[in-house]
C-alpha cells in the first residue's frame, strides 16, 4: 500500500473520531457541525506533533548503524 493511501484511511478516520466526539460532547447539532472543522485540525496537528517527536526520539536513541 502507498503512503498516499495510509494518510487518506487516516484523514478519514480522523474525521470519523472528531465528529463522533463533536455530537457526543454538544447537546446541539448546530455547534456541533460547527465544532468540527476546528477539531479535525487540533486532532490532525496533535497526531502530527506526536509523531515528529517519535521520529526524533528514534533518530536520536535507536538509530542503527
Amino acid at each position: 500500500m502507498s503512503l498516499l493511501a495510509h494518510v487518506g484511511f487516516f484523514l478519514v478516520l480522523a474525521l470519523v473520531i472528531c465528529v463522533l466526539g463533536a455530537f457526543y460532547s454538544e447537546a446541539e447539532d448546530g455547534p456541533a457541525l460547527r465544532s468540527i472543522p476546528r477539531r479535525f485540525r487540533v486532532f490532525v496537528a496533535a497526531c502530527a506533533a506526536v509523531a515528529a517527536v517519535m521520529l526524533a526520539l528514534e533518530t536520536l536513541f535507536a538509530s542503527v548503524r
